[in-house]
């Protein structure tokens, strides 16, 4: 007689344990990282250590972990193996650190959530200062590597390609739930919205040769005609009357804020169209904040 609880179990039962393990392992994976870093990051200062957890809390599947560099400051190292100095040592000013970002330079001006209480200040402009080298080993360093992540999101009805890497698709389908309903209770935001001005594009920021967050697929313009920007304004300066800034509507921003996304509107170099997805920023203490 054969005894049937001595079996070993059939091919169906080691998949559907093996399919459990895999979740399992992805769901440690995906909230893990920057819990893992606090022994590499103690002897650092509280500054520093803030910074690389937001990091690690916005893109936990890319940032691998934390190493001493050469003049002892902290490292990030990147799962595609890229290593990403936190501070460089050099003292810049503001348009050097445009140019030239490090990770400190990336993270100085911590963006406010919600409602502006006030002015903004010259050269006040958190988002705005972005180290290439971070977003180009999450999301590519080629037009042709960015391609490769792009999906299309179904935004508000209209179909546009946005990048299916580090939650910025998913969150941007959250982004459409919540206007959507906005738009269709206030129909007369639409205007504001529509037509958009465009998303991924890999190409330069318009007077420099530094690259656009278009070309990462991460980024989406409004309408221009309802958004105004700097450049376009002739105050080559950024100053801005802030009842311009004040007149945009603010539901439509805290759309996007909910789901990660900075608004250019808060720049003291203003681009009122402009929504970009950057957590770390919005969430720099994790999506609970």
């Amino acid at each position: 007689m054969i005894n049937r609880d001595s079996r070993k179990p059939g091919l169906r039962t080691c998949v559907i344990r093996l399919f459990a393990l895999l979740i399992l392992w992805a769901a440690q994976a995906g909230t893990a990282p920057a819990a893992e870093f606090e022994a590499d990051l103690a002897a650092f200062p509280d500054r520093v250590r803030a910074d690389i957890k937001a990091l690690a809390r916005a893109y936990p599947e890319f940032v691998a972990k934390v190493d001493g560099g050469p003049n002892g400051g902290p490292v990030l190292v990147m799962k595609d193996g890229a290593r990403i100095p936190y501070d460089d040592g050099r003292p810049k000013a503001y348009e050097e650190k445009l140019d030239t970002a490090d990770i400190e330079d990336m993270l100085s001006q911590p963006y406010t959530v919600g409602p502006l209480a006030g002015g903004v200040e010259v050269n006040e402009d958190p988002g705005r200062i972005r180290n290439d080298p971070f977003f180009q080993a999450i999301y590519g360093r080629s037009a042709a590597d960015v391609r490769k992540g792009l999906v299309s999101v179904d935004f508000c009805g209209t179909r546009i390609q946005f990048h299916g890497t580090g939650k910025a698709a998913q969150a941007l389908g959250r982004v459409s739930a919540d206007l959507s309903s906005l738009l269709k209770a206030k129909p007369d935001l639409k205007e504001y919205v529509f037509p958009l001005g465009g998303t991924f594009n890999w190409r330069t920021i318009e007077g420099t040769r530094r690259l656009s967050p278009h070309s990462y697929g991460v980024a989406l313009d409004l309408n221009a005609a309802k958004g105004a920007y700097w450049r376009w304004t002739g105050d080559r300066k950024g100053a801005v009357d802030d009842k311009v800034r004040r007149k945009y509507p603010m539901e439509i921003v805290a759309a996007f804020e909910k789901h990660g996304f900075i608004w250019g509107g808060k720049w003291y170099h203003f681009d009122l169209m402009h929504f970009e997805y950057r957590p770390e920023l919005v969430f720099p203490a994790g999506p609970a904040s």
